[in-house]
């Protein structure tokens, strides 16, 4: 075992121009990256640049490496055949393997000696999945196990194996942490970054009593709105440590199994009644994910990974209204544990979809604040102020067809102060052109083609339960106003909390719920990029389905697939399932739509279908889940949902 590792090898963005491999160790090192075929011929290779040659320093013993590798004289990296790779470090200036023969052999499958993936010229199979919380409920293990039994199973046949695994959001729960878990990363964030993080108000968080941070944060006006906070993640060394553990636990950091020694960690004397019962009922759930992840970081070593961060990777109801915007924007305290989050989205997930959407004066900012240990106010606002204004988090993979990821937690557009948003605002919309643009001329596609686009939360959502959602706030608000419309004064007071309670309390941020943000996403689809029709791939709701749909404009219909796998590990109650299941049987189509009303492509509707699964004809499926889409000419055929008691197959006719 490398004692200087700390996660990875996970490769991550793929093309034939650049292949990239994400590694964190404990101290500086100068790593190579080499790309080989299978008689390990070496068909290219690269490392950090100049400036970050021995890692970038997030930490005094925390060191992220993005290593890139550029093809060689054959000028790009060879479509449909298996590739590998291995990492080499410099010390005295002479090159050393990076981990020894069992190690790499430990990562490798099937005969191999190494990490094993290849680049297609035409996507077959991909794998996609989102929120993973390390305590969540399942009947299984982690569903992104999955990955890795799929790659075991026949690791050679370039047909079956999947090409990438697209990760939709919630990677991490920041706002949801298993106790005794929150007692481990609370250490280890300590020796990771080797110095107290004051943060605005509180100080140092370590002196925080364990499961005691909800309090805090409503204590100090934070603006966040989690109810599960109470071992909020706050620095950035705490969310590094999650982000450390989630992706393979290399270390083998444990949680603190025993009730006793975590009872010594530091609870108050009012809290441990409580405590003790989470503790109780978070400790199979996080047992059966931690068991799993030596086969999470293998899998990661063998497959182009990419993630899009959602509101857990973050906080929970992240950027939902603009009134929680403003709440904790002002918030010294909030507005510090929101860029930390960024700044761990960066080193964790963001970086290693594109490298080139993010500039040194980002990454600068970034190093420059946790280098700081003065405190400095200038440096701490400029931290902030780079991480809450990037407008870089969205990428493209220029695969057949190809990926757009897009960021729909920090580009929304409010309308309205206390109601939900637009999920994409005017440039988020123009920032999804240019990328299609890009594509476009870069790869010279078929006009028939349809793009895959991430989008964190369904496009085409559940019909009854989103409907619900809507209706209900707005004949809850037409009563409210009802009744306090004779008094303006209580009105004004009383209205806008309500609303905002409404809209939290609901989970309130759907495409569908800001009509005018639905609509301008479908006319940038139809209209501007002149799409045939696209696949829309989605998470975090905590079940999973298939639907058909279309929208309609203008005498002109726009027809697309919704394929949505959640939960990876956080399924709802079996309660809340059977009450999916039912409602999907009853009312298995949805529609959208606006008729009354004036101008140009004003007059729209959208209408969807859910299909139901070949095995059982039920079309909602609530427990732990990973997607697989299998597609043929750019088109999917079904998408099949590898869970803890088999699959789910929804064929897509």
């Amino acid at each position: 075992m490398n004692s200087d590792i700390l996660a990875g090898p996970i490769l991550r963005r793929t093309t034939p121009n650049r292949i990239c491999v994400w590694i964190a160790t404990s101290k500086p090192m100068g790593l190579t990256l080499t790309i080989m075929d299978e008689a390990e011929s070496v068909l290219g290779s690269g490392c950090m640049e100049l400036r970050h040659s021995q890692g970038i320093k997030l930490g005094e013993q925390l060191y992220v490496h993005l290593l890139q590798a550029r093809a060689g004289t054959i000028g790009s990296f060879p479509k449909d055949k298996m590739l590998f790779y291995r990492v080499d470090y410099s010390e005295e200036g002479i090159q050393r393997p990076f981990m020894d023969d069992t190690e790499w052999l430990d990562l490798a499958y099937g005969s191999y000696s190494y990490p094993s993936f290849f680049i297609p010229s035409e996507l077959k199979r991909l794998l996609h999945g989102s929120c993973r919380k390390p305590h969540g409920q399942s009947s299984g293990q982690d569903a992104l196990i999955s990955a890795h039994r799929l790659i075991k199973s026949n690791p050679e046949n370039l047909d079956e194996r999947p090409a990438l695994l697209l990760m939709n959001g919630d990677q991490i729960y920041a706002d949801d942490v298993a106790v005794s878990l929150a007692a481990t990363l609370r250490t280890k964030a300590h020796e990771l970054v080797g110095h107290p993080e004051a943060l605005p108000l509180i100080g140092n968080p370590d002196n925080i009593p364990l499961h005691d941070r909800k309090d805090i944060l409503d204590h100090f006006d934070s603006g966040f709105t989690s109810q599960e906070s109470y071992n909020h993640l706050f620095s950035f060394g705490e969310y590094a440590a999650m982000y450390l553990y989630s992706l393979g636990n290399y270390q083998q950091w444990e949680p603190v199994w025993d009730w006793d020694r975590l009872k010594d960690a530091g609870i108050k004397q009012e809290e441990q009644e409580l405590c003790e019962e989470a503790y109780a009922e978070q400790k199979e759930f996080l047992s059966r994910f931690h068991n799993a992840l030596p086969m999470i970081r293998k899998s990661l070593a063998n497959i182009p990974t990419y993630m899009l961060f959602d509101d857990h990777d973050v906080t929970d109801d992240w950027n939902i209204t603009h009134c929680w915007y403003d709440n904790v924007r002002d918030s010294d305290l909030g507005r510090r544990i929101v860029s930390n989050a960024l700044a761990a989205c960066w080193a964790f997930q963001s970086w290693g979809n594109d490298p080139d959407n993010f500039d040194k004066d980002t990454i600068w900012s970034i190093e420059q604040y946790l280098r700081d240990e003065t405190n400095d106010p200038a440096i701490g606002e400029r931290f902030d102020l780079y991480m809450w204004k990037h407008r870089g988090w969205g990428f493209s993979i220029p695969t057949t067809p190809p990926v757009i990821a897009v960021d729909s937690r920090t580009q929304r557009q409010y309308d309205v102060y206390n109601m939900p948003a637009r999920l994409m605002d005017r440039y988020g919309i123009d920032w999804l052109r240019v990328e299609w643009s890009k594509l476009v001329t870069d790869k010279n596609l078929a006009q028939d083609v349809w793009p895959i686009v991430i989008t964190a939360t369904p496009v085409l959502g559940f019909d009854p339960i989103e409907g619900l959602q809507n209706k209900s706030l707005r004949i809850t608000k037409l009563i409210l106003q009802a009744i306090f419309k004779r008094i303006p004064l209580v009105s004004n007071l009383l209205l806008a909390p309500l609303d905002r309670a409404l809209i939290n309390g609901l989970d309130i941020e759907s495409w569908s719920a800001n009509k005018k943000g639905y609509k301008a996403l479908f006319d940038a689809l139809q209209l501007h990029m002149n799409l045939p029709g696209c696949i829309f791939l989605s998470g975090d709701v905590h079940y999973a389905f298939t639907s058909k749909g279309s929208f309609e404009c203008d005498g002109k219909v726009f027809p697309c697939v919704q394929l949505t796998s959640s939960a990876m590990h956080n399924m709802p109650s079996e309660t809340n399932q059977k009450f999916l299941q039912k409602l999907s049987e009853i009312i298995p189509r949805g529609s959208l739509r606006v008729w009354l009303a004036l101008g140009w492509r004003k007059r729209w509707s959208s209408h969807s279908q859910l299909i139901g699964s070949k095995e059982n004809g039920q079309a909602i499926y609530g427990d732990g889940n990973i997607g697989l889409v299998v597609l043929s000419s750019g088109k999917p055929l079904y998408h099949q949902l590898l869970t803890g008691d088999g699959t789910r197959t929804y064929v897509i006719e």
